[in-house]
């Protein structure tokens, strides 16, 4: 994938797939689809998207991290990606959005978005005005229609509910894959060691979204091997007081050696039970063992 993070004008004439792409839900893999099929005419399947959130006050809002979104829009089939900063657009109006940009940068000859997409200085423009504007250029505009699973429209709005509300399977079954964290494993507590096996300690970037605080069951990818897992999302009150909050993950099955540097991927499937402080290391332990046991029951037609 091609990716341009300044506005370099595209030499070849593109399909553009218009939006924000938050944790590319399967909302998004339509609009982004769209612009994939597109390449049996010709034309370069084209992303744009921001570096940053358009609403700079949104903390902890994120679904995914910007080397995830990037992997999931390669996956998908885009082949170039302008991805900028927000800032540099943020004045202009619709007119010279679409003029100097969709135009002139992108050499779009056909765009699509979402139904509720919105352009310009205060999101001033819609999809009407998308469509009128691009038409002055020979550009063709495709609007995609709202996308219901399970009777609910996928939208990153209903996800982050659903992940703050604990219901990881819902908003999974929106989001087309399973929500976690992929990162390199740090050092903790080393209470997997008292229990014969490691646990895994990874840190949420800062402007990712933060589930329910509390205990999942969960899937780890390690050198390729899927794991069943235990992850504590949350602050670990029992021996942690006041500590930012962080994911912690017991392998209860794990026979291998030490993780302590590996880059691991945590999945969450299910929520087991909140967070909850307990009177001491070896109440916690026996606590971890038995959500272990569940975790392993949950994750069993996954491994």
């Amino acid at each position: 994938m091609q990716i341009f993070r300044t506005l370099s004008p595209y030499p070849a004439a593109t399909a553009v797939a218009l939006g924000y792409f938050d944790g590319v839900h399967l909302g998004h893999s339509t609009v982004l689809a769209e612009a994939v099929r597109c390449k049996s005419e010709g034309l370069v399947p084209t992303a744009f998207t921001f570096s940053s959130t358009p609403k700079p006050d949104d903390k902890r809002s994120q679904l995914s991290t910007y080397d995830e979104k990037i992997a999931l829009l390669e996956e998908i089939g885009i082949e170039v990606l302008y991805i900028l900063d927000f800032e540099l657009l943020r004045d202009k109006s619709p007119e010279q959005f679409v003029s100097e940009i969709i135009n002139d940068v992108f050499n779009a000859k056909k765009v699509f978005c979402g139904f509720n997409y919105r352009f310009g200085k205060c999101g001033a423009g819609d999809t009407e005005d998308l469509t009128r504007l691009c038409s002055e250029h020979g550009i063709e505009v495709g609007v995609c229609a709202p996308v219901e699973k399970n009777g609910v429209v996928v939208s990153s709005t209903e996800i982050r509910r659903l992940l703050q509300n604990g219901d990881v399977e819902s908003a999974n079954a929106l989001l087309g894959y399973d929500f976690g964290l992929k990162g390199k494993v740090v050092e903790g507590n080393h209470i997997g060691a008292a229990m014969d096996t490691p646990t895994i300690n990874l840190s949420f970037e800062k402007d990712i979204i933060l589930p329910k605080f509390g205990v999942y069951a969960s899937i780890v990818t390690v050198d390729g091997q899927r794991h069943a897992g235990v992850t504590n999302v949350g602050v670990k009150p029992t021996i942690a007081d006041g500590n930012e909050p962080n994911c912690e993950t017991w392998l209860p099955l794990y026979k291998g050696g030490a993780l302590y540097g590996k880059i691991v991927d945590v999945r969450l499937k299910k929520f087991i039970r909140p967070e909850q402080k307990f009177s001491g290391l070896s109440e916690l332990q026996a606590a971890i063992k038995r959500d272990g046991k569940t975790a392993v029951e949950i994750t069993r037609k996954d491994l």
